[in-house]
């Protein structure tokens, strides 16, 4: 019988418990059984615009009661026009939530289907613009908005969609449907 090196009786115990290491950071740490880096940030995206969305829906709500309150008031009724500056910081909030989704999905926009990702900026832009109008800091064609006149578009805003239905993967469902 030869005589083996001693060398190789510590190298063997030293490899395999670096081997089996190696494998239990693998499982533990790589990205086996974990979703994608992308796949994480589009389940996040979504996540941010359902909270987004029912806080939202509900100003929205809010904010289509005071629409229908407005309806009924007489044109000349003196509270007109304190209704109708109660409606635009209504829906300033609404369009507050709808900006904060815009500018997420912008960031991720690889989660956002690819017919609607060129309508983001877009999206972002007019929403500016109606917030800074309607709060009045900018004017749109030469006109600022006035409260004290008592119009209001009653159909500006008049239905709820959910951005979910931009998102890739989603069926476009709010959080409360």
């Amino acid at each position: 019988m030869s005589k083996s090196r001693p060398a190789l009786w510590i190298l063997v115990p030293i490899s395999l418990a670096l081997s089996i290491a190696s494998v239990w950071g693998t499982f533990q740490f790589g990205p086996i059984g974990k979703p994608s880096r992308a796949a994480q940030e589009c389940a996040d995206l979504k996540s941010f615009v359902i909270k987004e969305e029912k806080v939202g829906k509900s100003d929205w709500d809010t904010y289509r009661g005071l629409v229908n309150r407005y309806e009924t008031t007489a044109p000349n009724a003196s509270d007109r026009a304190a209704l109708v500056e109660e409606i635009a910081a209504s829906v300033i909030k609404v369009l507050g939530h709808d900006l904060a989704i815009y500018k997420e999905m912008e960031k991720f926009a690889g989660c956002v289907k690819k017919d609607d990702r060129s309508n983001l900026p877009t999206m972002i832009t007019e929403t500016e613009s109606a917030i800074n109008y309607l709060s009045g800091t900018e004017a749109i064609d030469g006109s600022f908005f006035n409260p004290a006149l008592g119009n209001w578009n009653s159909t500006y805003y008049s239905e709820f969609i959910s951005a979910l239905e931009y998102l890739k993967g989603s069926s476009g469902k709010t959080a409360d449907a």
